[in-house]
């Protein structure tokens, strides 16, 4: 989903005591782990990528031309990055650079526009969001090797996440109601539908352990985005954020006790959208890499190896780890 996002900053009652809380992790845990954050931002007039360490710290550009580039996901070993970019004219199509922003592989060229890409945690596929229908407006989710062969479309919808397991995805699907979070089996099968509610649901991602799936939804008590996580089953659902903002693009840390998201005051009037990271909980925010211009999207933090987020711990949300673990479908 793309937004155009906002001017108002707004700071809410009690900000201050919870930015220490994320920093002691940061310092204490996972900081440690030396994982870094891929996304893109606007603020060259254009669609680029960064990555930047988890505290917002030295960032780095690594796309920079005309085009569109957008969309960042780390491959499993966070070697390469996929990504979408219309680089070549006409439809935006899937690519993958390596880790430094080099050596730009086109991997599909296929009428339609593509989005979306997300790595299996075996590094071996991607899938993502194609408009490449007869229609050209109907989404699909396709399945492809990593290196762009053998494609075949799943189902119909958007926003493919892998599970940690690699046997399921989950995505968005507009065959019910309003936006609502299904899984299917990577070998196709039966759709399971997972949230119920009457309201536009997205960006769906599994936790590390695989037992929930993080999302957004538009609340209609407040008509506000915000950051939702529910078991895989569609039982225990939570609301992580609350203040009258909207909150979207939501990712897993790797070892289940962080969450970076998008965040905006207001996404009609086209303020800037910009980075946070909040605890696992939903109870301590940060926001990232200071005041520059233009939007940030699609924040997505590199895997560690085999992290696991412990079930005894706190509650985790949506993004799109790449972490096997070993009792994840």
């Amino acid at each position: 989903m793309r937004f155009k996002l906002a001017a108002r900053f707004l700071l809410f009652a009690g900000l201050c005591a919870p930015l220490m809380s994320v920093d002691v992790l940061l310092r204490e845990g996972f900081g440690a782990q030396n994982s870094r954050i891929v996304f893109s931002t606007t603020r060259h007039s254009r669609t680029e990528i960064y990555v930047m360490d988890v505290d917002g710290g030295n960032q780095e550009r690594l796309t920079d031309n005309r085009a569109y580039d957008d969309y960042p996901t780390w491959s499993p070993d966070r070697t390469n990055i996929a990504f979408v970019s219309d680089r070549a004219g006409g439809w935006p199509q899937i690519y993958v650079m390596d880790a430094r922003g080099k050596r730009a592989i086109k991997l599909t060229d296929t009428p339609g526009g593509k989005g979306d890409p997300d790595w299996s945690p075996d590094g071996e596929k991607i899938a993502f969001t194609s408009w490449d229908g007869e229609d050209r407006q109907t989404s699909r989710i396709t399945v492809m090797d990593a290196d762009g062969k053998n494609a075949f479309k799943l189902t119909d919808g958007q926003e493919p996440s892998w599970s940690p397991g690699g046997r399921r995805i989950a995505f968005t699907s507009g065959r019910e109601f309003d936006d609502q979070i299904f899984v299917i089996s990577v070998n196709g099968g039966k759709r399971e539908r997972v949230t119920k509610s009457k309201a536009i649901k997205g960006t769906p991602a599994w936790s590390p352990d695989g037992k929930r799936i993080a999302y957004m939804a538009l609340t209609l008590e407040d008509g506000f985005y915000q950051i939702y996580v529910i078991g895989e089953d569609g039982k225990n659902r939570v609301r992580l954020t609350h203040n009258l903002e909207y909150h979207m693009d939501p990712t897993w840390s790797p070892d289940g006790r962080l969450i970076a998201y998008v965040w905006s005051p207001d996404i009609f009037v086209n303020p800037p959208a910009k980075i946070r990271l909040m605890t696992a909980d939903g109870k301590y925010i940060k926001q990232l890499g200071g005041d520059q211009r233009g939007n940030e999207y699609y924040p997505d933090f590199g895997p560690v190896s085999l992290a696991v987020s412990p079930a005894s711990k706190t509650a985790t949300v949506w993004g799109r780890v790449k972490t096997l673990t070993p009792n994840s479908r």
